[in-house]
């Protein structure tokens, strides 16, 4: 009995190990990664084409992206959706995600959900570079608003392609249910 205790504690040390220093190893790694791995944020950018040109057409820069928060060193992947010639980035706090179809999807965007904290930081300095395609774009962004042009996002995220064909659920009624909206704009 007193070996079993003993080889049992020993797994679960062993294992305990194991898992330690696997998630200083992910923490570590995407700290130096060039950029987000994965679903997962990561490190500052230190690859790709720096365009020092004003961006005339926000267009090529809608879709999903990778994004650096300046102050941060720390970077993620967004979407950005086009609007009267705008780009905004969606920061969603549940709005999207809590009308998915139950499963591994959900959870996961969930668990983003409550580990996301970039919208607070860009509060702070809205200081970005936008990386799509191996080109660097200098901007900053600035939270939106006013409640019309929100309602205006919403229904326009709502519309798009992505979601097509299932579709969204209703509005959530029950937090967490909201979204928010940053511009950008040149830096």
């Amino acid at each position: 009995m007193h070996r079993l205790k003993t080889w049992l504690t020993r797994l679960v040390l062993g294992l305990t190990v194991i898992v330690v220093v696997g998630l200083v190893g992910l923490l570590v790694y995407q700290q130096i990664s060039d950029g987000p791995t994965g679903p997962l944020m990561g490190g500052s950018f230190s690859s790709g084409e720096i365009v020092e040109t004003p961006v005339k057409d926000w267009s090529e820069l809608e879709g999903n992206f990778e994004f650096e928060l300046v102050s941060q060193n720390s970077s993620r992947t967004a979407g950005g959706i086009l609007f009267d010639g705008n780009l905004y980035i969606t920061c969603d706090l549940g709005f999207i995600w809590s009308r998915s179809p139950p499963g591994l999807r959900r959870n996961v965007a969930r668990l983003i959900w409550v580990l996301k904290t970039w919208h607070e930081e860009a509060l702070l300095d809205g200081r970005i570079r936008i990386r799509k395609d191996g080109r660097i774009h200098s901007a900053v962004v600035e939270r939106v608003e006013d409640p019309q042009l929100i309602e205006a996002l919403k229904i326009s995220l709502e519309n798009m392609d992505y979601f097509k064909p299932e579709g969204l659920g209703p509005r959530p009624a029950q937090e967490p249910n909201d979204i928010w909206f940053f511009r950008v704009r040149q830096w």
